[in-house]
Formats: structure tokens, C-alpha cells, sequence
């Protein structure tokens, strides 16, 4: 019997150690060869001494121990191969990631996919990144509306956190600008490590400002439109209210604007629009907002000008639009009124339009004052 168990332990060496070498063995050991050797030796079972009844019981058990063993070993391999397998798919899913992807903790990276790198293309490793870098927020442009580093003293993990909720992130790399959509999950309690995911949303926010400029701008001279004109006054009224302090608006337009369209022809009044709009442009303040609101009538918000002030840019502007003489020679009628807290925005616009109309009944190229 013997023999054979050592045939088997050949064939089992012979496959290296293989699931095949096994399936082998335990067929030996429980199949057609163990029984003829059975029957072989079954006519001395009788002449067996206790002692070699022992050993024959100890050596069966060590086969079967060596056995299990083997078995064991194989299993672990398996399983360890397939662990490392996963892991290989799980990476590769994560780097085909249009996304950037990282593991993070409060203070540091961990480990990011290659999209990382396509945003942070300066660096080739996330070795090279650290060496500069302990997080991507030091990236962060602070920004109302968008999450930074720091939002209020919190860390901006742990704002995420806290505010699930469409968390926007604007990023400066280089020269090029990026939004992203940032969501935080926790991976790890016992480490406190998170999963962060970065969804680029550039070309949205590209688009929706492209959107939001063509909603406020009026197509012709580029300059702000009446529903620009209707959400800024009310935000201006509301902060004058708030923070006390003056607010003017001026209301004006073209003189005879009709006779230079029946004269000259539309494409000429277009080009009239234009040339003095830019002019007039080229001569306001940071803050001042200009608005096209009719067809050749004009706004002007004029945030933190009491009425005397705003009386004497109206009439710089007066003069400056009847000294021009491009295209066209016009001359500008201008109404001008100072904002009363409290009062309401219509009754506001109706006071400047009323001063307008006084300018006109005094003979144009004036500026009238309410």
C-alpha cells in the first residue's frame, strides 16, 4: 500500500501542488487502487501487532493532516489571486473614471485615479503632487457660492459633509479654470477616510453664463437689457434700504431719434445706438450700470450718488454726447431722481420718466432733476 501512497505523492508533486494533483490523490486514496490494495493486505490484517496497528493509524492521519494542508494552501492562493484580481478591476474601473477620484482624509490625499492627473498634469505622481501639496483645496478659488478650503473655520471635507446638497467647487490649475460638482462619502471609520468625487461641470457653467449674458445683454449695443435693468434696481433699492445709502437713477434717450431713422434709414439709427452707447460707456465707473430699456432709451443706475451727483454726470454725459457728432450729430435728454427708502421701484421709475419728459418740453439737450 505503501507504494502507492508514494506514487501519489509524486503525481502530486508532478502538478504542482494543483487542484488536479489533489483531485488525484483523494481519488487514490478512495478509489479503485486504495481498495485492491485493501484486498492485498487484508490477509495479514489479522498478524498486525497493536504497535503497527498505532503506527498505520498515525500514518493515515498525517497523509490525511498533509492533505487538508495542501488543500488549504491552494484555497488561500485562490482566493488571495482572485482578491488581487478584484482590486485590478476595481482599479482599472476607477481610472477609466471620467471623474476624479481620491481617497482623502481631513488633512491629505491618499490616493487618486488618473483623471487627477489631466487637470494636474504639472505633476506625474501623486508623490510629486505632495512634495507641494497636502490637498487639492489649496487649488480652491474662494468664491461666494462654491465651496474653499476653509468655509467659516470648517474644513471643507467636513463642510461636505454636513451639507450634502450640490456642493460646487472652482478650481485653478495653472491657466485654465475649472467647476466641479463635489460629493464626500466615508470609506474607512476606523481610519476616517473618505471617498471624494470631482464631476467636472466646466462646459454647464460655461454654457449657462453664455445663457445668463444673452437673457441680460441687448443684442444690438451689447449693454445690459431691461430685465437686467429690473433685477438690478430692485437689489440696489434693497441694499440702499439696508445700508443707508444714497441711490440715484437716470433715465434717458435719443432727441428726434424717429427723424434719424425716417432719414437716414434703420441701419444707420442701429449704428447711431451703438457708436454713443460704447461712448457713454467708455466714460462710466466701476458700479455704475448701464441699461438699454426701449429703443432709444437708456437707464443708468447709479449706487452710493445722491441727486446732485447724479445731476452732474448726467449733464457730462449731455455734453459729451452733443460735442461727438459720429454718424449721426444727436443731442440726449436726461431725467434725473434720487431713490426715497422705501418707495416703491415703479413709483421711482415714474419720477425719473416724468423728469425726462420735463427736459423734452424745455426744448431736449437739457437734464431735468426730480
Amino acid at each position: 500500500m505503501l507504494k502507492y501512497i508514494k506514487k501519489g505523492s509524486h503525481i502530486l508533486k508532478s502538478s504542482g501542488f494543483s487542484l488536479v494533483g489533489i483531485v488525484v490523490i483523494v481519488t487514490m486514496l478512495s478509489g479503485g487502487w486504495l481498495h485492491v490494495d485493501f484486498i492485498e493486505d487484508s490477509k495479514h490484517i489479522l498478524e498486525i501487532s497493536k504497535n503497527d496497528f498505532d503506527f498505520f493509524i498515525y500514518k493515515w492521519l498525517t497523509i490525511a493532516l498533509i492533505i487538508v494542508m495542501i488543500i488549504a494552501v491552494i484555497v488561500g492562493n485562490y482566493i488571495h489571486e482572485k482578491n488581487d484580481k478584484q482590486k485590478m478591476y476595481y482599479k482599472n474601473i476607477i481610472d477609466s473614471s471620467s471623474n476624479i477620484v481620491m481617497v482623502v482624509d481631513k488633512k491629505s490625499i491618499i490616493e487618486v485615479n488618473k483623471t487627477f492627473f489631466k487637470y494636474f498634469n504639472k505633476y506625474s505622481t501623486l508623490e510629486e503632487f505632495k512634495r507641494e501639496h497636502e490637498s487639492i483645496s489649496d487649488f480652491f478659488v474662494q468664491k461666494d457660492g462654491y465651496v474653499y478650503k476653509n468655509m467659516d473655520g470648517v474644513n471643507w471635507i467636513e463642510y461636505v459633509i454636513q451639507n450634502p446638497k450640490d456642493n460646487q467647487v472652482k478650481i485653478r490649475s495653472g491657466s485654465n479654470l475649472y467647476y466641479f460638482r463635489v460629493s464626500i462619502s466615508l470609506i474607512s471609520p476606523k481610519d476616517n477616510h473618505y471617498s471624494a468625487i470631482f464631476s467636472d461641470i466646466t462646459k454647464e457653467k460655461i454654457y449657462q453664463k453664455e445663457l445668463e449674458h444673452t437673457n441680460i445683454t441687448d443684442p444690438l449695443t451689447k449693454i445690459r437689457n431691461r430685465y437686467y435693468y429690473n433685477e438690478q434696481i430692485k437689489k440696489e433699492s434693497s441694499n440702499a434700504n439696508r445700508y443707508f445709502y444714497p441711490l440715484s437713477l437716470i433715465v434717458f434717450d435719443i432727441d428726434y431719434f424717429k427723424k434719424i431713422n425716417d432719414s437716414y434709414g434703420h441701419d444707420i439709427g442701429d449704428d447711431v445706438l451703438v457708436e454713443y452707447t460704447r461712448l457713454i460707456s467708455s466714460h462710466l465707473r466701476n458700479g455704475d450700470i448701464f441699461c438699454r430699456i426701449g429703443g432709444e432709451e437708456f437707464t443708468l443706475i447709479l449706487p452710493h450718488t445722491d441727486r446732485a451727483s447724479a445731476y452732474k454726470i448726467a449733464e457730462k454725459l449731455r455734453m459729451m454726447v452733443r460735442m461727438h457728432k459720429k454718424i449721426v450729430p444727436i443731442t440726449m435728454s436726461f431725467g434725473v431722481v434720487e431713490f426715497a427708502k422705501g418707495e416703491e421701484l415703479e413709483h421711482l421709475f415714474k419720477r425719473a420718466d416724468e423728469a425726462l419728459y420735463s427736459a423734452k418740453d424745455a426744448g431736449r439737450d437739457k437734464v431735468m432733476v426730480r
